[in-house]
């Protein structure tokens, strides 16, 4: 009989590392499975995927099983399946790094079947006491989906055994708004050498195409440098319908020297920070980016327009906070052209990253605070 303990990750997708293209939660879950896997830990993931519907896979050691792809507010119509899942797999660790569709099934079957309940928070708005601002240019029907969804989100809140952090901003809008308490464990990643590669006049920006990551504030960037010979290169999936694709390509016609790639897999990220001199950031909100660390583990300073998680960009001088359009234009063209100030930085921020995000030290964490809920 297998004796190995057993936790499973709760959430919408699954990223099959490196070629897969994911959000930061599905990377994040992933990083810590395979260094679960390490530690002898028998790893199982729930996800959505309707051709895999009722079948098991092993990728990469990891016991994936899906259910039917929902819709991102709708995510509450898998509770039946996920109960019968949950019974099959009988995990010790439920971990949902996902919104309350998922955790409050999963809380409520954790009760009757066993298990402790993890929430893991990837973002400030779930935290915000109100995020109705944010639905008033959705439909009817999906300003009633999100509001049923943040109603299931508040009712698992004060269910879940254990609420992880991504930030300590986060934990005081926890206690603010909620009344709650939490842990913070940063966000983390497997620590690799760094390449000794030729760096370009290259600015990246990564994100999502959401309100939230204010890709506009780049255009804005790149117009206001385009007459420099730096090369811009903006990556990131097109979500909905909010029209961010397009006024990327419309860029593409009007500067020469930007680019739009799309979503493109991690490998191909890694392949673009190797060479990168700076990555921008223009979120309006953020838990704990990735990007940031992937960024400063290739020694690339990270130029951010409003997140500063923890005010660790500014306290360790890992790249700058410029608050506004104007000092962002400025704070990238000083570290693109300033070599000895980029030189400094970038030592700063593979050093900062090496003692402060390694997975090891991160998952030490978790299973720390594993064994004091038992």
């Amino acid at each position: 009989m297998d004796s190995r303990r057993k936790f499973c990750f709760v959430l919408p997708a699954f990223s099959a590392m490196p070629k897969d293209a994911k959000g930061g939660s599905e990377i994040q879950a992933c990083l810590i499975g395979q260094e679960l896997l390490r530690r002898g830990w028998e790893v199982h993931y729930i996800r959505e995927n309707n051709q895999m519907v009722g079948q098991e896979e092993r990728i990469q050691g990891i016991i994936v099983h899906s259910l039917p792809q929902r819709h991102t507010k709708l995510k509450w119509a898998n509770t039946r399946r996920l109960s019968r899942l949950m019974k099959k797999i009988k995990a010790e660790v439920w971990y949902c790094r996902a919104t309350g569709s998922y955790v409050f099934p999963v809380s409520l079957n954790a009760k009757k079947i066993g298990g402790k309940v993890i929430w893991a928070c990837s973002s400030d708005r779930f935290l915000a006491k109100n995020s109705v601002k944010e639905w008033k240019k959705e439909s009817l029907l999906r300003r009633t989906a999100s509001l049923i969804d943040r109603f299931l989100l508040k009712r698992s809140m004060g269910k879940v055994d254990l609420i992880i952090l991504q930030n300590h901003g986060q934990k005081r809008l926890l206690a603010e708004n909620w009344g709650l308490k939490g842990e913070v464990i940063y966000n983390s990643h497997p620590i690799f050498p760094l390449k000794k590669a030729e760096r370009e006049p290259l600015i990246l920006w990564i994100g999502r195409l959401q309100p939230w990551k204010h890709p506009e504030g780049f255009t804005q960037l790149v117009r206001g440098l385009k007459e420099k010979p730096y090369k811009f290169l903006a990556l990131g999936r097109k979500v909905e319908d909010f029209g961010y694709d397009e006024d990327f390509l419309k860029m593409e016609k009007e500067v020469a020297n930007f680019s739009y790639l799309g979503e493109r897999s991690r490998e191909d990220v890694f392949q673009l920070l190797e060479k990168a001199k700076v990555l921008v950031n223009t979120s309006r909100v953020e838990g704990f980016s990735n990007t940031f660390i992937e960024a400063w583990l290739h020694g690339v300073p990270v130029v951010t327009l409003n997140v500063d998680p923890d005010e660790l960009i500014e306290k360790n001088s890992l790249g700058s906070v410029s608050r506004n359009s104007d000092k962002l234009i400025k704070d990238v063209e000083l570290l693109m052209e300033n070599e000895e100030l980029w030189r400094q930085t970038s030592r700063r921020c593979r050093k900062f990253a090496e003692e402060n995000f390694n997975i090891i030290d991160k998952v030490n964490d978790l299973e720390g605070l594993i064994e004091r809920l038992e």
